[in-house]
């Protein structure tokens, strides 16, 4: 009966972290596919190879239990999660900051879920447990999710930023994942419930910071939304009174501003690509700027045959 209970209250609320997380995204949100992969990560390959570092690190240190809690495992648990989005970083659907967070807080949260329920089963008595289930959910799964999420953000940052730059903030984004894991640990650690309630309220500031984070990168997307989307406005590829739609996520919800016959969601879809690929064709590595050209051509071809009809009335209206 425990590990039932134990499996399904570790399971069920990080799943709807999950949710809650990629609904954050608001307009290119993930391909669900690359999200799992990456809460798998954490979930599986994140917690395999952090436990096998942190006992070999502990070993060869010969660190105390204590030691191993405040430091050892900051350090092994944040490389093993955040190591996997240095693939994940190099995946066209990955754009921008948002998408770092949203992929860094998957993994976190598939690593705090395992992790939850080894220890839901440790516990010895029903109140043990039912304290263990309300800090670890509310508090420790989403010190996991913030903390390689705020390395996330850094991999967004600096993917089409200058090369001179990437590694040393990437590095910044890591120190601090390691930096906010260890203040929890060490708040936890030592006995004093003031320094947990510390602990506990560091958490809530951290959550409250990627918060405000996530908006000013969406409020950054909107601005290129709008900018690239004029453009292909000036060029006569989207009709200009989409314009008062396509860049807002609460907007482009709304009926009537496009025929009925044209696939709004679809088409939603690809101006949004569209407007990412041109800015990232711009400020991508030159070895890749070919790939991101011939999208953006693709992207332009699809609009196009989606909007021939819409077009053609766009154009007898003018005239």
């Amino acid at each position: 009966m425990l590990a039932i209970a134990s499996l399904v209250f570790a399971i069920v609320p990080i799943l709807l972290y999950l949710w809650s997380i990629w609904l954050m995204d608001r307009y290119d949100r993930e391909p669900v596919s690359l999200l799992l992969l990456n809460f798998a990560w954490g979930a599986l390959g994140a917690v395999f190879f952090g436990i096998v570092f942190s006992i070999s690190l502990s070993v060869s240190l010969g660190t105390s239990a204590f030691h191993d809690a405040i430091f050892i495992a900051p350090l092994t648990e944040e490389i093993t999660k955040g190591v996997f989005l240095l693939w994940t970083v190099r995946d066209r659907r990955f754009d921008n900051i948002t998408d770092g967070v949203v992929y860094g807080m998957a993994i976190g949260l598939g690593f705090g879920m395992t992790e939850n329920f080894m220890y839901f089963l440790s516990a010895s008595t029903p109140e043990e447990w039912v304290f263990l289930v309300i800090v670890r959910t509310v508090y420790t799964a989403v010190m996991h999710a913030m903390a390689t999420g705020i390395f996330g953000a850094f991999m967004g940052m600096t993917k089409f930023g200058p090369v001179s730059r990437r590694w040393p903030l990437r590095f910044l984004g890591l120190a601090l994942a390691i930096g906010i894991h260890f203040f929890w640990n060490f708040s936890v650690s030592i006995n004093n419930p003031a320094a947990a309630g510390l602990g506990m309220l560091f958490i809530f500031l951290s959550l409250v910071v990627i918060i405000v984070v996530v908006q000013l990168a969406l409020l950054a997307e909107n601005r290129l939304l709008i900018r690239e989307l004029a453009e292909e406005a000036e060029l006569g590829r989207i009709p200009a009174t989409h314009l008062q739609y396509l860049p807002y996520s609460s907007k482009r919800k709304l009926l009537g501003w496009i025929s009925p016959t044209v696939d709004r969601k679809m088409y939603i879809q690809l101006s949004t690509r569209l407007a990412f690929r041109k800015f990232q064709s711009r400020n991508c590595r030159e070895e890749d700027r070919a790939q991101y050209v011939e999208e953006v051509d693709r992207l332009r071809e699809e609009i196009a045959s989606l909007l021939h009809d819409e077009m053609q009335s766009e154009i007898a209206r003018l005239h």
